[in-house]
């Protein structure tokens, strides 16, 4: 049986990790790389790698996609129609990296996202800014879809750090885009659209763009797909935040699915395990590993 998935970032990555081998699968991308942008922010700061080459992707740029004929068509003019098909073409950070960089050359920066759905990584900036010495307030919900145990200890370590809380942001982390020929798509059980064809990972919509949860996603349809995982896919946020003083801020909540489930910490252990994760998806070429029983 073929299996086609579109995307090698964090969602398609693992999908075709955990597809089992006797499945014909082959990964398509624009590019041949996985960036960790977990490790970026590190890079900026400290010159750490984040960049694993990908040996095994098939690079071609999509062009169309038919679901119902669960066909593909590439700008090399190449079609394809799989017995399956794994949509993981996530959204186009190239403004939000941009972004990015221009604060580094700030000495003063007041900080927001343009969607809440950006909100770690807009918060996790102003935490590593502040480390490097700048003058940096925040604006935003500080995470308050994610519950209220969790947004008031955001908001207690931000100001730890000496991070104001500004009334606005001059400076708007541009939400990650999505590709206007793909659109995105609503979750349905266990990731399917439509008849043999599945979307994962940042294309789903209304969910927080974090790389653990796509990553979750991935590994869950492939293990699916290969008969190793029952039910349905239980969306979780799970994400550590480095404060820059030696010490994270570790979230795990479902409130943003409607849940009642929240548990927010901070301490030494949980910035340890950061660096460790910054390592390990780079090592291991975005493959999540163990790390998806944690």
């Amino acid at each position: 049986m073929k299996v086609l998935i579109l995307g090698s970032g964090y969602a398609g990555l693992n999908a075709y990790y955990n597809l089992s081998s006797s499945f014909d699968k082959e990964l398509v991308s624009e590019s041949n790389e996985f960036i960790f942008y977990t490790a970026y922010f590190r890079h900026l700061m400290n010159k750490t790698n984040y960049i694993s080459k990908i040996s095994f992707i098939n690079q071609k740029k999509v062009k169309e996609i038919d679901l119902k004929r669960r066909e593909v068509k590439f700008t090399d003019n190449s079609t394809e129609s799989p017995d399956l098909l794994i949509i993981a073409l996530g959204c186009d950070k190239s403004k939000t990296t941009s972004k990015i960089n221009e604060t580094f050359s700030a000495s003063e920066i007041s900080l927001g996202s343009e969607s809440w759905r950006d909100e770690m990584v807009s918060i996790q900036l102003a935490f590593y800014l502040k480390r490097m010495g700048k003058k940096v307030s925040y604006y935003g919900d500080l995470l308050r879809w994610a519950g209220e145990k969790t947004s008031d200890l955001v908001k207690k370590e931000l100001e730890n750090a000496g991070i104001t809380i500004a009334e606005k942001a001059e400076t708007i982390i541009p939400e990650c885009r999505q590709w206007e020929s793909i659109g995105e798509f609503n979750y349905s059980r266990n990731f399917e659209i439509s008849k043999g064809v599945y979307a994962i990972g940042d294309i789903i919509k209304g969910w927080p763009r974090v790389g653990e949860l796509a990553m979750r996603s991935g590994v869950f349809l492939g293990r699916y797909l290969s008969g190793k995982e029952k039910g349905d896919f239980i969306p979780i946020l799970i994400n550590i935040l480095d404060t820059g003083r030696g010490k994270a801020i570790h979230i795990r909540s479902d409130k943003p699915w409607g849940g009642k489930y929240e548990s927010v910490k901070v301490s030494r252990v949980r910035s340890i395990m950061k660096r460790f994760i910054e390592k390990h998806y780079v090592s291991k070429k975005g493959n999540m590993g163990f790390l998806y029983k944690l």
